[in-house]
């Protein structure tokens, strides 16, 4: 058996015991949840603006044996973008 947790579903992300609301935007005509998954990677863009690409890759996703899938969403109430490591998301709510 597996739970399956449709990811385009996600109205609610709890994080260290904190809930929050995912913004969803209207993409068309359609709501479109803005929470997703991906490699995860750290860049500075320090000394970076007048070159393409206008950033530097600090760490890769998976680099020293770490956790390389994350997530990423706006959050509705501060609109501030909310990134992280998979592992570190608690619970999910429909």
């Amino acid at each position: 058996m597996s739970l399956t947790i449709d990811i385009d579903e996600i109205k609610r992300v709890c994080l260290a015991g904190h809930w929050y609301d995912v913004l969803w935007k209207d993409d068309d005509g359609e709501e479109t949840s803005t929470f997703f998954f991906d490699a995860y990677e750290f860049v500075t863009k320090r000394g970076y603006e007048d070159k393409w690409p206008a950033h530097h890759l600090e760490h890769g996703g998976g680099d020293h044996n770490s956790c390389s899938e994350g997530f990423q969403f706006i959050d509705a109430k501060t609109a501030n973008i909310i990134s992280g490591p998979f592992t570190s998301i608690d619970a999910v709510m429909t």
